[in-house]
């Protein structure tokens, strides 16, 4: 799930990772409704979500044990190696029961 107005990194991350379903929100609000729902494996977060919506965001993410990823130079420049990373900690966490925990905040 990419959250925020970034069409650009939307772009980039479906590009990155062709094989898996690709969910984009507008706001923070909109991503936790949709994320109890459709339980994504990594939210990423653009430069836009700051504030009570990142924490709103960064605790449901945690609480469906999903990793979360702050968009960012360094993040783009490794975009397809940290979502697949990403992902594998995010399914081996939900098959262990553990929260993820981590929060590459990349800036």
């Amino acid at each position: 799930m990419v959250v925020g107005s970034d069409d650009v990194l939307a772009d980039e991350v479906a590009r990155a990772l062709p094989g898996i379903s690709h969910l984009r929100v507008a706001h923070g609000a909109g991503a936790v409704e949709r994320m109890l729902v459709t339980r994504p494996l990594v939210v990423i977060l653009d430069e836009s979500i700051v504030g009570a919506d990142f924490e709103r965001v960064a605790e449901c993410a945690r609480d469906i044990r999903a990793e979360i990823l702050r968009a960012s130079i360094p993040l783009r420049a490794n975009l397809e190696p940290s979502l697949r990373s990403a992902v594998l900690g995010a399914e081996r966490a939900r098959a262990e029961g553990l929260s993820t925990g981590s929060s590459q905040a990349l800036e």
